[in-house]
């Protein structure tokens, strides 16, 4: 069964104007664009193609660390 769900969050007046001002602007309402923001929320988690983007620790040393290392040559 679908039945419409209304979000309740409370959101500085400054921020919310802003926000509607900024939706107004692009030719969309600000639901059309909560509603959007949503749905590409969902589908970057249901995405299985995503690319993971954690940096193992010593994978790329930094260049202050490259150069103590004694038996490295390094060129500029």
């Amino acid at each position: 069964m679908k039945k419409q769900v209304y979000l309740r969050v409370k959101v500085d007046p400054g921020l919310r104007r802003a926000f509607q001002l900024s939706a107004w602007r692009s030719e969309r309402s600000p639901t059309h664009v909560l509603r959007s923001l949503i749905q590409n929320c969902v589908s970057l988690d249901r995405n299985l193609n995503g690319v993971d983007i954690e940096v193992w620790g010593d994978s790329f040393p930094l260049e202050s660390e490259a150069t103590r290392q004694p038996n490295r040559q390094h060129s500029r």
